[in-house]
């Protein structure tokens, strides 16, 4: 099941997803500069990040946050911004991270003209990827 993550105890449902990502390079984190961070410090991190405007859709099953997606509305037109999408290594391969996706495509219907991603980690299989999904056309062009 996919829910809004709104209420302090949904938002430390996320802590345990954020110590399997602190087995990654900072540069893939979200939320970086948590690493080796205690559970309190997490759960700050996603506290201030709901605080400043990022929302959360979460994976759940079995009352257990499985994957979570976040996202932001961009301050400049009417866009929003797939900040992060994890689901839990056993979970990969089956379409958990389409239907975060999904709904989050919902979840932004009629509110905003379209979403981008962006962002540390961000590469340009990445964006094509998301571009697969609807996100808008990936800028791969060599710099």
């Amino acid at each position: 099941m996919i829910t809004q993550t709104t209420t302090e105890t949904e938002l430390k449902g996320l802590e345990t997803l954020l110590h399997d990502l602190q087995q990654l390079p900072v540069h893939f984190q979200p939320h970086r500069d948590r690493r080796g961070a205690q559970d309190g410090a997490l759960f700050e991190g996603l506290r201030r990040a709901q605080l400043d405007g990022t929302r959360f859709l979460t994976y759940r099953t079995e009352g257990v946050a499985r994957g979570y997606l976040a996202w932001t509305a961009l301050p400049v037109g009417s866009l929003a911004r797939l900040d992060h999408v994890y689901v839990m290594p056993i979970l990969r391969r089956r379409g958990v991270a389409s239907r975060l996706i999904a709904r989050f495509e919902q979840e932004i219907a009629g509110a905003f003209d379209g979403w981008v991603v962006a962002g540390p980690g961000d590469t340009c299989a990445a964006r094509g990827l998301m571009a697969r999904y609807g996100a808008r056309a990936p800028d791969c062009t060599l710099r």
